[in-house]
Formats: C-alpha cells, sequence, structure tokens
C-alpha cells in the first residue's frame, strides 16, 4: 500500500458499517430499469477505530454553547419519522444502550445534549422507525391529510423530492428563525438548494459522496500510461484521453480470440450522472425535458462510441447488477464506476477470502465534457430531513432540531471521523480526490421518475445493449415520454 501503510489498512478495515441495501445487491437484476424498491443509501453510524481502547464516559471538551433563548414547549414530544434505529433520544437513559457504541465520550456528549435541551425547552425528541415502506405510507398519506405523524421526517431522495414538489414539505427559508446556523456558518446542518426553494437539509459533514472512476492503477502502470491522476492535476483528463485509455485496456489475454478484459466496465446510472453533470448537462433537473439538449446528446454519443465503436467498454449484463458493478474486483475491466462503500466491500472481501486484491486501485474524477467549466460535479444522493405542512410552530421545532444535532458544539473534529471513509482507499491522494468530488453538487432526478420514464429501458438499452436505435432515435423516441413525467413530477 502506498501513502496507507498496510498495517493500519488491515486495522481500518475490521471497522464495522451498515453497508446500504444497493451495496447488498438488492437492485432488480432482471431489467435495466433504475426504479428503487429499497434505500439508495443505507444509515450509517460513523465508527471509530475499534482498536483504541472506549473512552471513559466522561466529556473532556467545553459544554454546548447555548446560542438560542430558551422557551417553554409545553412538555411537547417532536417526533422524527426514520426507517432505522436511532441513538440517541429522549427515549435512552444509558450510552450502553447503543449495541453500536465504539466511542464512549462523543456517546455521553449526545446524551448529555438531550438532558439539556429537555430541560431548556420542556421538550422531548424521539425518533420513530416506521420502516421503509411505512415511512413512504406515512408521508403520502398523514401529510396530505394535514395530520403529519412526525414533525420531521428523514427521507431518501427517492420520496423526498417528490414530497417537496407534491407540496408536503415546508420551505425552511420562510420558518427558520433568524440566526440559524442552517443560513449562516452550516457547521450543524446543511440545506439543499433545489426545486425552486430550500426544503430538504441534513446533518453537515465530510463530503463522502461524491461519485468518481476508480482504476486499476497496476494496469495502467503495465501499459505505460501516464497516471490518470496526474492528467486531471494538469487539466488534461478529457474525454478523449479517457476513450484512448480505455481502449488500450481493452485487450485478448489468453489470446483465444475472445476480449476478457475491458476498459470500462460498471453501472450505467454512475456514468451517465458522471459524463451528464461534467459536461455541464441535465435530464430532468429542470421542468423541461434536457435529454435533447446538445450536452446530454454528447454524453449519450461518447457512450455510444465505447460501446459500439471502440468497443471498449464491457458489454451491460441486464440480468445481473452486481457483475457489471463489481466486475473491477476480478481484474475484467481498467476502469469503472465507483464509491467509497464499493471498493471497501471488495476489499475486505478479498481479505476475509485470505489474501489482498492482486492490484492496486485509485480514484479519479469523470472526465471533462467540452461544455465542462473545469469543476467537478457529483449527483445528490444520501438521505435529507424535511418538515412536513401541517406542523405547528415549525420554527421552534426546526431551532430545537438543530440544537439536538448540534451535540459537538460546532467541533467539526468530533463531528467529523474520517477513519471509515479513509479505510475505502489504498492512497491518500485517492481520499483526497474522492473528497474534492463531494463538494460541488447537483440534483438531477431522472431516476426517480419511474414509472412514468425509466431511462434504462427506453435510452440506455436501445442504445448500449439492444444496439437497435441511434443516439437520435432514442432520444426522439424517449423524450416526449420523459417531458410528460417531468409534468407530472414537478406538478405542471
Amino acid at each position: 500500500m502506498k501513502g496507507l501503510s498496510k498495517k493500519l489498512f488491515a486495522l481500518l478495515l475490521t471497522l464495522v458499517m451498515v453497508i446500504s441495501l444497493v451495496a447488498c445487491g438488492k437492485k432488480e437484476e432482471t431489467t435495466n430499469t433504475v426504479t428503487e424498491t429499497t434505500p439508495t443509501t443505507a444509515p450509517v453510524e460513523e465508527a471509530e477505530d475499534e482498536t483504541e481502547e472506549i473512552a471513559e464516559a466522561t466529556p473532556t471538551t467545553a459544554p454546548v454553547e447555548d446560542k438560542y433563548p430558551a422557551f417553554d414547549f409545553g412538555g411537547r414530544t417532536i417526533k422524527v419519522g426514520i426507517w432505522w434505529d436511532y441513538f440517541y433520544t429522549s427515549a435512552h437513559k444509558d450510552i450502553s444502550e447503543d449495541p453500536g457504541m465504539t466511542n464512549a465520550e462523543t456517546a455521553q456528549m449526545k446524551l448529555d445534549n438531550i438532558r439539556r435541551i429537555e430541560e431548556k425547552y420542556n421538550c422531548r425528541i424521539e425518533y420513530v422507525n416506521l420502516g421503509w415502506d411505512g415511512i413512504i405510507e406515512s408521508i403520502n398519506t398523514s401529510i396530505a391529510a394535514g395530520t403529519p405523524e412526525c414533525d420531521i421526517y428523514l427521507s431518501d431522495l427517492q420520496f423526498g423530492i417528490p414530497a417537496v414538489v407534491n407540496g408536503l414539505a415546508q420551505d425552511l427559508t420562510a420558518i427558520a428563525p433568524e440566526g440559524l446556523d442552517l443560513f449562516g456558518e452550516q457547521k450543524v446542518l446543511k440545506p439543499l438548494d433545489a426545486l425552486g426553494g430550500t426544503y430538504l437539509f441534513t446533518e453537515q459533514g465530510l463530503p463522502v459522496t461524491g461519485i468518481y472512476l476508480g482504476y486499476n492503477s497496476t494496469m495502467v502502470e503495465s501499459l505505460g500510461l501516464e497516471d490518470p491522476q496526474e492528467l486531471f492535476a494538469k487539466g488534461e483528463w478529457t474525454w478523449d484521453k479517457f476513450a484512448e485509455y480505455t481502449l488500450a485496456g481493452t485487450k485478448d489475454t489468453d489470446g483465444n480470440g475472445t476480449v476478457d478484459v475491458y476498459g470500462y466496465g460498471g453501472i450505467f446510472t454512475d456514468l451517465v450522472n458522471g459524463l451528464v453533470m461534467n459536461n455541464g448537462g441535465t435530464i430532468a433537473g429542470e421542468s423541461t425535458e434536457g435529454l435533447s439538449s446538445p450536452a446530454v446528446t454528447e454524453v449519450l454519443e461518447f457512450i455510444n462510441r465505447i460501446y459500439n465503436v471502440d468497443k471498449s467498454a464491457r458489454p451491460w449484463n441486464p440480468d445481473d447488477w452486481n457483475d457489471n458493478l463489481l466486475a473491477w474486483s476480478d481484474g475484467k475491466v481498467m476502469f469503472w464506476t465507483a464509491q467509497a462503500w464499493s471498493l471497501k466491500q471488495e476489499a475486505d472481501a478479498a481479505v476475509a477470502e485470505g489474501a489482498e486484491l492482486p492490484f492496486e486501485y485509485r480514484v479519479v474524477p469523470y472526465p471533462q465534457g467540452p461544455r465542462g467549466d473545469g469543476k467537478i460535479y457529483s449527483p445528490v444522493s444520501g438521505n435529507w430531513y424535511f418538515i412536513p405542512v401541517g406542523v405547528q410552530e415549525p420554527g421552534k421545532v426546526l431551532q430545537i432540531f438543530e440544537e439536538f444535532m448540534n451535540w459537538h458544539g460546532g467541533d467539526t473534529e468530533l463531528r467529523d471521523d474520517p477513519s471509515w471513509f479513509e479505510s475505502c482507499f489504498q492512497r491518500l491522494e485517492d481520499v483526497d480526490v474522492a473528497y474534492q468530488t463531494g463538494v460541488n453538487l447537483k440534483l438531477d432526478p431522472w431516476g426517480s421518475l419511474a414509472p412514468n420514464f425509466d431511462f434504462g429501458n427506453s435510452v440506455w438499452t436501445p442504445i448500449a445493449v439492444n444496439k437497435d436505435k441511434t443516439v437520435a432515435q432514442a432520444v426522439e423516441a424517449a423524450k416526449p415520454s420523459l417531458q410528460d413525467a417531468l409534468n407530472i413530477f414537478y406538478g405542471n
């Protein structure tokens, strides 16, 4: 290993994280659709280094600053709808109640902060585990009826975005008390400015949700190619350079006349997002369809190039999502669509089987398209809170909740534990690249439009799988249904 010692890397590989259901491969494997029926991002309790002894349950930092004025909330319980068990809330009395607790100091700080808030505001905060299907039903029924079951909901964007566009979420700019950190330093919470207002927000933290390309650096080096990270640093990491590299990495290694290693292979959803966003485009980011825009059609033509002209992209397997996602760990591709959890998952699996992966891997941002502005963009992902319409005194709810989330008193070192994220990579330089990709986020909800629009079946399949339509033909056939879906989605 370079940058991170093998000893440290082996220790970090022991960290425990709840992997998303996507990581477990629970996507639909018999179709090209991108319709989701399970969470796209799993709840994650930040893991601490378990090689250290658990600290004494006595905070050594200063108490949380009492930033906001107190008021009496009349003993009200603020309910937060969620689909897993969350620690710590008013329902908990001792830090030992969290079976996954590894840092007693920060755990005690969270519990102490709850007791402080309960006394200050005469209220309680409880998370209600409604389950995945239950939280969707609660959003769609109780809010619409004018009696929201919860004061705050944690939503996957699959149902969080529809809740916003259907008028079920409150615009935070209209209810936020003056001086709220959410619209200031954002050390506690950060807003998602999209969909015509600020409706969604999440806990502030390290920018770990970026998407990027992974690459087999051992293979790149063996071909005598310049490291892609060096090309990126010089501003030379472009579509043409990426195509050149994927062509060089496509080969018949055993001489039987059949290609067995391809220059690129991965899941199409991340590929499309990475290329479109870094070419200045959007498919469904606005109420008018963007599929036929020059920025997006250029992307589709580039995909056609690597799949059908250069034939440097590994053929898409419509029957096995994981075969596309994880081919890299078997050395079948040189570049692939990557996220931190998938890198760690396969590295951990190899170690569990008795050896590390037999090659080194690195990451690089998606290449800049001809319309790119030089910045790196990734899609908005993860879980976001919103306050539903119908909640009484929503400004006070938001203030109390922000103070609840500020258990760390604005101390970002307490808030952000990089251990797990760093353990996903082999070099610290790659950690830095991964952080860079998570800074500038774009919202393009084309994957949330099914069943009214299915990009996989209407665009990806005819171009890259069946190969029975040109880009122009696929776009022309698909754009009416995309526009109809957008009219429904954005409430036009």
